[in-house]
């Protein structure tokens, strides 16, 4: 962005009085990533939440991680990383540089709403988010999506990742042109068989259609009560290719995006299906 139109530079110590700051004109600023990258108009004062308490990561019930962790944090994080075979860990390993992980702070990521491979997994594995907006309130992550529009004076305080049982599997998958690109299109997929061996629970989330992430309900249909087998894997994305909306830009067609999706549900679905053949 253009630092030109900055007046006033805050770093207040306590939530209250950052909210208190994040009147008209002002933004606010974690790790700094995307201010820098993007240009914020009628932006004239910044509100660095960095002196805030919310750097860590919890292990307990599942994972709480403070808004101001960063994703090297999380990448770095013993328990994170050992959880669902690894699926963060690996993910967060594509999301930029070393450079922009050890700046780049999950609040400010999730706070950003463009661009992201952590939101589709994070909708996968079920995570939810506190806010702050004069008082704290906790809610799944796609709740905050739907109603963020709203809400721009609303404060991420913390990222809660739930626990998972051990017939639940995950996988992640991105199709990108370089490394460090943003991705053409992504998915993640949790898979939780019953004793039977069928899908009790599923999500399937794909992203960068260019929209952010969406579940893809007709799918996950397709393949609750069913056998995780060859058929119903390409079954289901089938029906995801057919289902999601997929929009064009710069980087890719909408045509070419739909058949990424078809690949990368399918690859997801298998992964997730191996992951879980494994532990028997």
């Amino acid at each position: 962005m253009s630092l030109t139109g900055i007046t006033a530079y805050l770093r207040p110590q306590t939530l209250e009085e950052a909210y208190s700051c994040l009147g008209s004109g002002a933004l606010a600023v974690a790790g700094g990533t995307d201010v820098i990258r993007h240009t914020h108009a009628g932006v004239t004062t910044l509100v660095d939440l960095g002196a805030l308490p919310l750097r860590y990561v919890r292990e307990g019930q599942g994972f709480a991680v403070g808004a101001n962790a960063t994703l090297t944090d999380l990448l770095e994080h013993p328990g994170l990383a050992a959880h669902l075979d690894g699926v963060i860990a690996a993910m967060l390993r594509g999301v930029g540089s070393p450079l922009l992980r050890n700046a780049a702070t999950i609040g400010g990521h999730l706070a950003r709403r463009r661009y992201s491979d952590i939101v589709p997994l994070l909708l996968a594995l079920g995570a939810g988010v506190t806010v702050y907006e004069g008082a704290e309130r906790t809610l799944p992550l796609d709740r905050f999506y739907a109603e963020s529009p709203g809400r721009a004076r609303a404060i991420i305080t913390e990222v809660q990742i739930p626990p998972a049982g051990p017939d639940t599997a995950a996988a992640f998958l991105k199709f990108t042109r370089t490394s460090f690109d943003f991705a053409l299109l992504n998915c993640a997929v949790l898979v939780r068989r019953d004793a039977t061996g069928r899908v009790a629970e599923c999500r399937i989330i794909v992203g960068e259609t260019p929209a952010l992430g969406a579940a893809v309900p007709e799918a996950e249909a397709a393949l609750r009560g069913s056998v995780l087998d060859e058929a119903a894997i390409a079954a289901a994305a089938e029906v995801a290719a057919g289902a999601v909306a997929f929009g064009r830009d710069h980087r890719a067609s909408a045509d070419y995006r739909r058949a990424l999706c078809r690949v990368a549900v399918r690859r997801c679905l298998e992964e997730a299906r191996r992951r879980l053949e494994e532990r028997r």
